[in-house]
């Protein structure tokens, strides 16, 4: 993925999206390149145009090409969370389904970005990587270097497409400078501490990979579904290098403190 660097243009409407309310997804509306957002009643993607909208305002079509907008916001699809529901269950397929739709129908209408992160991540839980890969690479095709930009939280899931499919030249120095900045967020670090631990698990260095699970598990952030994943492989490189005891108290804890998460249904193998 290329890096991205915004422009001043950019940075002033994004600022201004930033600013907008938590609750302005529950309704539709786009943002024009000055930055402002507009309401809208109703959006659609024209099929084959790379993002050209019909947007409904006051019960008339316009027309909005894809260079007249910086972003569009639909409203949130039921599919997502009911998906999460499935997943929370161990019920993969099934969400894999919700998510197919959600991904196909809200192209272009950032909901997308949400359903292609559980997307991929399921692909990769599955070995699926090939799959996931082109997930995240469709999701580039829409958004470019904007993706990151709108979708901050897509971050650790690209790094993982990268760890599984071949694809992470410099990513350990990328890592470790995120870890290593004092201006990262927590919840970042530990995200970074994770996708690292994968990097030096893939070489079969387990007691080092354990360290950065343990140090993503101990001492950075509070987000419940990042501390779940530590946990869990946290667990499973225990299992791998023998070590019973402290499988069993990880797996425990896992189990313990966040009995609905995903992870909490993952068979912990060595």
């Amino acid at each position: 993925m290329k890096k991205y660097t915004p422009s001043t243009k950019y940075l002033t409407a994004l600022l201004a999206m930033a600013l907008l309310p938590v609750f302005a997804w529950s309704q539709a509306y786009v943002v024009n390149t000055a930055g402002t957002r507009v309401d809208v009643e109703n959006i659609r993607v024209r099929p084959g145009t790379g993002g050209d909208l019909v947007v409904t305002i006051g019960g008339q079509s316009k027309d909005i090409t894809k260079e007249q907008y910086l972003r569009a916001v639909g409203v949130k699809p039921a599919e997502i969370d009911q998906a999460q529901v499935l997943i929370n269950q161990g019920k993969n397929d099934e969400a894999v389904k919700l998510l197919e739709g959600v991904f196909r129908t809200s192209q272009y209408m950032s909901w997308d970005a949400s359903a292609a992160q559980k997307l991929a991540e399921l692909q990769l839980t599955a070995g699926n990587p090939l799959q996931a890969k082109r997930t995240v690479d469709s999701l580039e095709e829409r958004y470019g270097d904007n993706l990151l930009t709108f979708f901050p939280f897509l971050e650790k899931v690209l790094w993982d497409v990268k760890v599984v499919s071949n694809d992470s030249e410099g990513l350990e120095d990328e890592l470790t400078a995120i870890i290593m900045d004092q201006k990262s967020a927590p919840d970042r670090i530990s995200s970074a501490l994770i996708v690292r631990g994968d990097l030096k698990a893939s070489r079969k260095d387990y007691k080092a990979a354990v360290l950065d699970y343990l140090r993503a598990n101990y001492f950075f952030g509070k987000n419940p579904d990042v501390q779940a994943e530590a946990l869990y492989k946290t667990a499973s490189m225990f299992a791998k290098i023998g070590d019973t005891g402290r499988l069993k108290k990880y797996s425990t804890l896992l189990k313990e403190n966040y009995p609905d998460s995903e992870f909490s249904t993952r068979e912990i193998g060595g």
